[in-house]
């Protein structure tokens, strides 16, 4: 039976001819590929970048253009012929104008540098969700091939024990052996193939978690499987201090890093409220011109055209003048725009004297925010301490177990081939061999979990240091 210890570091092959095999680092790919809170990480550092942008443009002044066209229709006075006008008038008018701040208690410095770190911040959180990602897909992958191992220890003690059953059979029928112990065997048989298919059951269900992990579809889920890399039944103790590991954890962990932009995107945020509440200086120009339709000038000289009555002596002798008439049209479009154009600059001085008390309170709000900010920091810190003395206890606790179900398997291999020699030949009953084949099942198993347990605690280990993640 020495034959089954050969299981823990033989490469496992349930993968059908024709099936397509998936590495770690391809089932990570595939799952940062489809995970929508991934997606949505990556859009949102999109974003900040974006606002990032903004920040920088802010420093420019503003320019911005208008235009408008209409017509009026009754009495009105013509804005630029300061006229009545009774009839339909064409008017245009064109604006050009521009501002700058020149003071805001540098504000928007802080702006900037605060996009900035929320850029960075923005950056953090999508490589902290490409690991949580990365977390997931691990467990998945190593559950799955723990499950298989065991599968195929399962499988390899039933074929033992078939083969065992087809002996006493023939024992059996040479009158070596009694029918009882032949019942017992077949009795262990159909447990062995049991727990085989009840393993097999559940190294499914690993798999179809992988592949859910993965968003698979359904047509490629039907032929997925993993490639198994070998794995070594030999493992080596923790040597790192939890304050070594620790210390590397906050080096390195972008979700502490997250953490910490956003409690100094937070401070900020407190200069950026006081500076609502302080003086402001901005310079402003502006540039415009219009046309109207009542804007006539004269076409060639004055016409006489007979005379008018324009009064009476005091003898009533009346009195004429000559009449002139004047042709006229309305001036070329270009000609207004020259003759209209206007130009401003100014310096406007802004003094918050009393808002509601909007500026206090958003002073306030901000302060609040930043302690706020100063606690998910020290929250972060709190929480990865904790998962890396629980993967360090889990890494210690699972090389122990290992080394003990080592043993144990070991020993309890030994002992099932004394047992089947010793019912070779009539010093054992069929009870006796059965307890030894479940004893080794039971011990395998345990080596099987340990070895995973340890291997999963050391990658989580590796994630949050930021190390490669391989097998």
């Amino acid at each position: 039976m020495r034959f089954l210890l050969a299981f823990l570091t033989l490469p496992l092959a349930f993968t059908a001819p024709g099936q397509q095999r998936w590495t770690l680092e391809r089932c990570m790919q595939r799952a940062q590929e489809r995970n929508l809170d991934l997606r949505n990480a990556a859009l949102n550092a999109d974003l900040a970048g974006k606002a990032h942008d903004q920040a920088w443009w802010n420093f420019l002044p503003s320019l911005n253009a208008a235009a408008t066209h209409g017509y009026n229709w009754g009495k009105t006075i013509d804005q630029y012929t300061n006229t009545f006008a009774t009839d339909r008038v064409r008017t245009n008018n064109f604006y050009l104008s521009s501002d700058v701040t020149l003071f805001q208690s540098a504000s928007k410095h802080k702006v900037l540098k605060q996009a900035a770190l929320n850029e960075e911040a923005s950056g953090k959180a999508l490589e902290a969700a490409r690991n949580d990602i990365n977390t997931a897909v691990v467990r998945a992958f190593l559950d799955l091939l723990g499950m298989r191992e065991q599968v195929q220890a399962a499988e390899g003690q039933a074929a033992a024990t078939r083969a065992q059953a087809a002996a006493t059979q023939d024992m059996v029928d040479a009158g070596r052996a009694a029918r009882a112990d032949l019942l017992n065997i077949q009795a262990q048989l159909a447990q062995d193939e049991y727990n085989a298919e009840n393993l097999g059951i559940q190294a499914e269900k690993a798999r179809l978690t992988l592949a859910q992990l993965m968003q698979l579809p359904l047509e490629e889920m039907q032929g997925f499987d993993i490639e198994a890399p070998a794995i070594s039944a030999a493992i080596t103790g923790p040597t790192a201090s939890e304050g070594e590991v620790l210390t590397n954890v906050l080096a390195s962990n972008p979700a502490y890093a997250q953490a910490d932009l956003a409690m100094r995107s937070a401070e900020f945020s407190i200069g950026i409220a006081r500076a609502a509440a302080l003086p402001s200086l901005s310079f402003n120009a502006s540039l415009g011109t219009g046309y109207s339709g009542r804007n006539l000038e004269a076409i060639g000289f004055p016409q006489q055209q007979g005379s008018i009555l324009i009064g009476a002596t005091n003898d009533g002798t009346p009195v004429y003048a000559p009449n002139y008439s004047q042709a006229t049209r309305v001036k070329s479009f270009t000609q207004q725009l020259n003759d209209n154009l206007n130009e401003s600059i100014g310096l406007t001085l802004s003094l918050p004297l009393f808002n509601n008390m909007r500026n206090r309170y958003a002073t306030d709000q901000a302060r609040v925010q930043y302690e706020q900010a100063k606690n998910a920091l020290l929250k972060s810190r709190n929480a990865l301490q904790v998962d890396v003395q629980n993967a360090l206890t889990a890494q210690r606790g699972a090389y122990r177990q290992y080394i003990s179900a080592k043993l144990a398997m070991d020993a309890s291999a030994e002992a099932l081939r004394m047992a089947e020699e010793r019912f070779a030949v009539q010093a054992a009953t069929a009870t006796d061999l059965n307890a030894a084949k479940a004893r080794l099942q039971q011990t395998t198993a345990q080596v099987i979990t340990a070895k995973y347990s340890f291997l999963m605690a050391e990658k989580a280990l590796d994630i949050l240091q930021g190390r490669p993640i391989t097998l």
